[in-house]
């Protein structure tokens, strides 16, 4: 049923669901500003009495929403809510900001601080949604990619604050790490798969009952984890508050995923909210019918551009411009200068015999000067009747400075031609 328009002058209830998902958020908010405060180092208390106050701002809002009666007050809870969030989330990129260049040094990781600003923003839009008057409403593949990414990330921060000792667990955790992540991923391939071709997909529907069975498993490990950090019996250094937190997290994704399913949620048709998200995609489809009948390539290829007003198109000599190209035999010989190689000095004298260094001598592995010589003399002979003579085995060369082929510089560059 719609919302009622705001503005009436009579007092209406508060729609209970509207009320507990802002609720829940408030709180969540409430513990990432605690969190952010006890994980900030002890050199920053500018950020810590921020973090503080945010604290108590959601703690304010959230007593608020509690003891709310009529849906005036709601609106007034709803556009304080979406300024303090707003500010929250301006601090939570500042903190990302300095922790990606190392000016933090808190003992929260990067993806922490992104994680709880995804969850704000989340957040915000069902703020805005409400503030709107318009019905809470989800598309299933969106949802599914949000909270099974947040899931694969708990999993994440769970095995990172587990002491290594805890072999055993730390085990565990692999395996639902592992899990998570793949069901994260082929989550985002659905949101990709429904982008591009809207429609009610069985297999789908089968991923979401296999996520559920899984977030399942998950929640009941956490609530184990609570109570093994409550009761001593866990050596880690996850706060027994943010181990609830991440459980509370899973109870809300399995209670999304079953209004979902029981139709107590209202679920968008995906097409109208993939035409909004992507509209370049469906701005090319038209409800026409294709015509059947081949077209030209020609027609299709063109000449790679239009013809301009007034111009005129010589195809013959197009053609023959055409056949010239294809005519064209590219020459890979190695051109007459690249037998005429620039001999250094030092490897002058040493074929002459002149210079007497020990120190410089370089061996020709056996190779007289006659011998190169009759080589060279060879080869010119062979270059001139076949042009190109791929030789069965490599040739032994006389070691110079100068090598025979050059495969560096500026490349692409012709086949055996030396960049002058």
């Amino acid at each position: 049923m719609p919302r009622h328009s705001l503005g009436t002058g009579n007092v209406r209830p508060v729609p209970p669901l509207d009320l507990e998902e802002v609720k829940f958020w408030l709180h969540i908010m409430e513990e990432h500003a605690l969190f952010i405060k006890t994980g900030l180092p002890f050199d920053k208390p500018d950020l810590i009495e921020e973090a503080a106050a945010f604290e108590r701002e959601f703690k304010a809002l959230y007593v608020r929403a509690d003891k709310l009666t009529s849906e005036k007050k709601f609106a007034e809870l709803i556009a304080e809510s979406m300024e303090s969030l707003k500010e929250f989330i301006r601090y939570k990129q500042l903190l990302l900001g300095l922790s990606l260049t190392n000016k933090l040094g808190s003992a929260l990781p990067p993806l922490f601080f992104d994680h709880v600003i995804r969850e704000a923003e989340y957040f915000m839009a069902i703020l805005e949604k409400l503030h709107a008057c318009k019905k809470l409403a989800v598309v299933k593949a969106l949802e599914a990619d949000f909270w099974l990414r947040l899931m694969a990330e708990h999993t994440k921060f769970i095995g990172s604050r587990i002491d290594p000792s805890e072999r055993s667990l730390l085990d565990v955790v692999a395996g639902y790490q592992a899990e998570f992540d793949n069901l994260s991923m082929q989550a985002r391939d659905y949101v990709s798969f429904l982008a591009h071709k809207p429609m009610d997909l069985p297999a789908f529907d089968r991923f979401l009952q296999d996520s559920r069975v899984a977030t399942v498993r998950l929640r009941d490990f956490k609530q184990a984890v609570h109570e093994m950090i409550v009761t001593n019996r866990m050596l880690s250094t996850i706060p027994a508050a943010m181990a609830d937190h991440v459980r509370r997290e899973a109870d809300h994704f399995l209670l999304v995923l079953s209004m979902m399913e029981k139709g107590v949620i209202k679920v968008e048709k995906d097409v109208v909210v993939f035409k909004n998200k992507y509209p370049s995609i469906f701005d090319t489809l038209v409800d026409e019918t294709i015509d059947d009948e081949l077209i030209d390539p020609a027609e299709f290829l063109g000449s790679g551009r239009e013809p301009k007003a007034g111009e005129v198109i010589d195809n013959e000599q197009i053609n023959h411009n055409e056949e010239v190209i294809d005519n064209i035999e590219l020459d890979y010989t190695p051109g007459s200068e690249r037998e005429q190689l620039p001999i250094s000095e030092d490897t002058k004298a040493k074929w002459d015999g002149t210079d007497s260094s020990a120190e410089e001598t370089v061996s020709l592995e056996g190779d007289t000067k006659a011998e190169v010589a009759e080589e060279v003399a060879v080869k010119a002979k062979v270059v001139a009747a076949e042009q190109v003579v791929l030789p069965s085995k490599p040739v032994t060369e006389p070691k110079s400075k100068q090598v025979k082929y050059k495969w560096g510089g500026n490349w692409p560059r012709q086949l055996g031609k030396i960049k002058k």
